[in-house]
């Protein structure tokens, strides 16, 4: 392959971890440092890893820069937008290639708090309770909520949910939340094809359950973005609607 249309990774010589946070980015230059920052400020023990499609608007240099400066920052900049399911799924596999026992996934917009990550991490492994597999950020049991969404995303997100909880059989309330920890052990049971686009997210839950995955939902404040745009357009939409059809069928078909 051309050189110049090589993916653009950092530094080779990470850390040793067990936990990695993983962000997939475009057009996210308002936020990357900050949210770089602030995950690493949580804890020493934690890392990052940001997997950006080639954002025209310089978000990989910026994390690649941040990356030069920590050790703990890691960057992987994909030639091409690839679709945000596919970025996340790299990031789990980078994640358990390099020997990491768990991956946080969240956005890089604050709209997940970085302050949540401790309370996912400890209801994965709960002292004296049952470990799970996925702990869900969730927007949708007592104690989450949104800020600042309008109707028609909280009507969209509802029928979303609704639709995986009830026609897909996943017992979580926020299947759609992309703020979650995972154990990375639970890909030794599953396999793809999984969806490339935001429908990704209820792919991943409806795989773990069906091989008798743990899912478990912390309730979390879901803070509508100050800066920058969504991603979501109508385009992904519809694509995400046929492809959750498509996850539907094969649930019944099964």
């Amino acid at each position: 392959m051309d050189s110049l249309l090589a993916d653009i990774h950092s530094r080779n010589d990470w850390p040793t971890g067990r936990v990695l946070v993983i962000a997939a980015t475009y057009n996210e230059r308002e936020n990357i440092a900050a949210v770089i920052e602030k995950v690493l400020a949580m804890s020493s023990d934690l890392q990052v890893l940001i997997v950006d499609d080639s954002s025209p608007d310089g978000t990989g240099e910026i994390a690649l820069q941040a990356a030069e400066e920590n050790s703990r920052a890691h960057v992987l900049v994909r030639r091409g937008r690839r679709g945000l399911g596919s970025a996340i799924l790299e990031g789990f596999l980078v994640a358990k290639s390099r020997g990491f026992a768990v991956a946080v996934n969240m956005d890089c917009d604050f709209s997940h708090d970085p302050a949540d990550i401790p309370r996912l991490l400890a209801a994965l492994e709960p002292a004296g309770g049952r470990p799970a597999d996925v702990a869900v950020g969730s927007r949708r049991v007592r104690g989450g909520r949104v800020v600042g969404w309008p109707l028609s995303r909280h009507v969209a997100s509802w029928l979303v949910c609704s639709f995986t909880r009830f026609v897909l059989w996943v017992p979580v309330r926020d299947a759609s939340s992309g703020f979650r920890a995972v154990q990375l052990n639970v890909f030794d049971k599953i396999s793809g094809p999984f969806s490339q686009g935001y429908a990704f997210q209820e792919d991943l839950l409806h795989r773990i359950h069906r091989v008798g995955g743990r899912l478990v939902e912390v309730p979390v404040t879901f803070t509508d973005r100050e800066r920058g745009k969504s991603k979501a357009d109508f385009a992904e939409s519809i694509r995400s609607i046929g492809e959750l059809l498509r996850l539907a069928k094969k649930t019944w078909l099964w």
